[in-house]
C-alpha cells in the first residue's frame, strides 16, 4: 500500500492513527479535515489505495462520504465510529463494502484491519487497471470504427477500402491510428454536417 488518505475532524486522531500506519506500511499518509475536502482530493487524484474515515466529520457524519468512496473509487475504507453507533451503521455499512471499526482499538486490531485492507485493494487495483485498459481499448475502436463509417458514407468506400486507407493514412503520417481516425472524423464532419 503507497497511499493512504485518513480523514478526520480531530487532529490527534489524525496524527495517532496516521503516524501508526506510515510507519508500520511505510507509505505516503495524508490528512483532510472535512468531508469536502475528502471528495476533492479524490477528484483531483483518484489513486488513493485506502481511506480511514474518524466518524463523525465537521461537515457531515462519514458514512456518506464512505459510501461515495466504495462506490467511486478502488479505494478501501474503514470508518471509524463509537461503539454506539456501530449497531447502527452495521448493515449499511455491510451493503456498500465500508469497514466498520468500533472505538476503542488496539493497534493489533488497527494493523490487522488495515493488511486486510491492502491485500483486497491490491486484488482491486489490479482489476480497476485491466477495466481502464480496455474501456481505453473500446474507445479507441470506436473511434476508429466512427471514422470508417463515416468514409463509406460520404466517400463510398467500401468497409475494406476505408480500412485500408486509415492504415495507409497511419503510416504515412507516423500517427496512431486512433489520431488519423480523429482527422478523418474532424474532417468529414466540416465537409457534409455543417
Amino acid at each position: 500500500m503507497e497511499n493512504v488518505l485518513i480523514i478526520s475532524g480531530n487532529k490527534t486522531a489524525s496524527e495517532t492513527i496516521g503516524g501508526f500506519i506510515q510507519e508500520t506500511f511505510r507509505c505516503r499518509v495524508r490528512v483532510a479535515v472535512s468531508g469536502q475536502q475528502a471528495r476533492d482530493i479524490f477528484t483531483t487524484n483518484p489513486s488513493w489505495e485506502l481511506a480511514v474515515i474518524n466518524y463523525p466529520l465537521p461537515d457531515e457524519n462519514g458514512m456518506e462520504l464512505a459510501e461515495y468512496i466504495c462506490k467511486n473509487t478502488p479505494a478501501g475504507c474503514i470508518l471509524i465510529v463509537k461503539s454506539d453507533s456501530y449497531d447502527k451503521l452495521e448493515e449499511r455499512a455491510d451493503k456498500s463494502g465500508v469497514i466498520l471499526m468500533s472505538k476503542p482499538f488496539s493497534k493489533q486490531i488497527l494493523y490487522q484491519i488495515v493488511k486486510a485492507v491492502d491485500v483486497s485493494v491490491k486484488r482491486s487495483w489490479s482489476m480497476y487497471e485491466e477495466i481502464v485498459r480496455l474501456e481505453k481499448q473500446v474507445g479507441e475502436i470506436k473511434l476508429i470504427d466512427k471514422a470508417k463509417f463515416m468514409l463509406m458514407e460520404y466517400k463510398n468506400m467500401t468497409e475494406q477500402e476505408a480500412h485500408s486507407y486509415l492504415e495507409q493514412s497511419a503510416m504515412k503520417s507516423r500517427k496512431k491510428k486512433t489520431a488519423v481516425a480523429s482527422e478523418i472524423i474532424d474532417k468529414l464532419n466540416e465537409q457534409f454536417c455543417e
